[in-house]
């Protein structure tokens, strides 16, 4: 049996989206990869554009007649969806670097807390989402964050892996 993860990979050649938005720095930021995925989770891609009106033609010239396709432009961001292997692929671009984008900061946390929680913790999330939880939200409340969960995970990017694993290891 092939896993998400592989499938997920595969979609993801599939779909040529690395290629396609090369030029806009793509990073995957799904929760699959960090295995705190439901049935329901998506393949989310971020990317950095100069021109909004190019990133979101780019968007329609290239997925337009997938199924699940839509293009959302707003002020801030363009955020494109379509399927390709039964999975839904959100694109997601906006005029600031990818490392400084909240979705990619947040992926950077949650790839630390599923390497120092083990599955064990991973379990807790995916278990948590199941119940209607988006990812942010689990997290927080298996750690007992307080607050804005997504600020509160956003937090945990300046703990020490030492502190994360000690915050951790007292809650599961």
């Amino acid at each position: 049996m092939t896993s998400k993860i592989e499938k997920a990979e595969k979609a993801i050649l599939q779909s040529r989206v690395k290629e396609v938005f090369e030029a806009y720095s793509p990073n995957i930021v799904s929760t699959i990869f960090v295995e705190f995925d439901t049935d329901q989770s998506d393949i989310d891609v971020v990317c950095e554009y100069q021109q909004q009106n190019a990133f979101a033609s780019l968007i329609s010239s290239s997925f337009q007649n997938h199924d699940s396709y839509s293009l959302s432009v707003y002020a801030e961001c363009v955020i494109g969806q379509f399927k390709v292997s039964g999975f839904l692929f959100e694109i997601y671009g906006a005029p600031i670097p990818v490392t400084q984008q909240l979705a990619f900061r947040h992926y950077q946390v949650m790839q630390r807390l599923a390497r120092l929680g083990g599955e064990s913790f991973k379990q807790q999330i995916r278990k948590l989402k199941r119940s209607g939880l988006k990812t942010e939200p689990a997290i927080s409340e298996v750690l007992a964050l307080e607050g804005d969960p997504y600020n509160a995970v956003l937090e945990l990017e300046s703990w020490s892996n030492a502190q994360l694993e000690i915050h951790i290891q007292n809650r599961i």
